[in-house]
């Protein structure tokens, strides 16, 4: 019976030996199956990143009725230990909250946004400019939860933010970095 591996295009792997099954999907006879899955195609994951190329797994299975599909390569991150920390947390939270209040306010002032918010009072009625200022700034708050589309872990609806899109892209080229500087060497 023919055997299909899938490669997958990548995976994040916690170090240690690397498996077939853990870098492509195998259809075959149930048998094969569990002797191809458990077939040892890196001892250690060099480095962060590792290659691992669909010639590497046809010389590793050893089978000569095997097609292989997918992606020709398989970009293998390992996963490193991170320590987090509470007090580095608040520090960039702090930091992060008080550049982006900064760049509102001199965004504020450069477009003279207080006089036009007072001649916009002036034109609904002329009380006090609070009852303008405090909606204003409530719907900035909103405006950024729904322009990234998450309120902590829970999203609005199934679409991509522009911050997942923005990192989706980072991997994606990180992934190519990676292949085209091994295809070099």
């Amino acid at each position: 019976m023919k055997t299909y591996i899938e490669m997958k295009s990548k995976v994040t792997l916690e170090g240690g030996p690397v498996r077939l099954g853990d870098i492509a999907d195998i259809w075959t006879t149930s048998g094969a199956k569990s002797e191809l899955t458990e077939r040892l195609v890196l001892d250690e994951i060099d480095g962060r990143y590792s290659i691992i190329s669909s010639t590497d797994i046809l010389r590793i299975a050893g089978h000569s009725d095997i097609a292989i599909t997918g992606n020709s390569y398989t970009v293998i991150e390992r996963l490193e230990s991170t320590r987090s920390s509470s007090l580095l947390l608040c520090i960039v939270w702090l930091l992060l909250f008080t550049g982006s209040a900064l760049t509102i306010m001199y965004f504020h002032e450069d477009v003279s946004m207080a006089e036009t918010q007072l001649i916009i009072v002036n034109m609904l009625g002329g009380s006090h400019p609070n009852w303008f200022h405090i909606p204003y700034s409530a719907g900035i708050g909103l405006g950024m939860l729904v322009f990234f589309n998450r309120l902590l872990k829970k999203q609005f609806n199934d679409e991509p933010s522009p911050l997942d899109i923005e990192i989706y892209k980072y991997e994606k080229s990180v992934e190519d970095y990676v292949r085209t500087t091994d295809q070099k060497k």
